[in-house]
């Protein structure tokens, strides 16, 4: 393995430290302020309390216990040590920020799933007979984590080491 730098170390502790405290803190104000109640911010962009006891999209949620518990309490643990430990081998700050959101976004979830039961989901995009089910800050951070590493790898070639 190679020697770990600090500039990745600290790259990936910073970014999955902010996405951690900027999801539970953005939970926290939905649980607060949209009880009861939904927003519309825009036509097609609305705040909606959904709580989520399944994983992605809600999969898994009708699934018994002993199937949905490992996979949901489990997933993130390993996300989190496969982040880490990506960031330290290829030792680039770049790769360090993205897979500090997928970190910081899991444990986010893991929060929710195992000191709550579920996953406070708050933001609904819908326009016509569209719709995306809900997400959170954490949700948005592992997607937009994974979608900027694939442009990264197909557009730079960086995943060829």
């Amino acid at each position: 393995m190679e020697k770990l730098s600090g500039k990745s170390f600290v790259a990936y502790l910073i970014t999955f430290s902010l996405l951690l405290v900027c999801d539970l803190i953005t939970k926290d104000m939905a649980e607060r302020y949209l009880l009861n109640k939904d927003i519309s911010l825009l036509p097609f962009l609305h705040l909606v309390l959904v709580y989520n006891r399944g994983v992605a999209f809600g999969f898994l949620s009708d699934a018994p216990d002993f199937i949905r518990l490992p996979i949901m309490l489990l997933t993130p643990i390993f996300a989190l040590i496969l982040t880490f430990l990506y960031a330290i081998r290829h030792n680039d700050t770049k790769n360090a920020l993205l897979m500090g959101m997928i970190g910081g976004g899991a444990i986010g979830n893991l929060y929710d799933r195992f000191f709550l039961s579920y996953v406070r989901d708050f933001i609904y995009i819908s326009y016509g007979k569209f719709s995306w089910p809900a997400f959170n800050m954490a949700d948005m951070g592992i997607s937009i984590a994974i979608l900027l590493l694939l442009l990264r790898h197909l557009f730079t070639g960086s995943g060829k080491r």
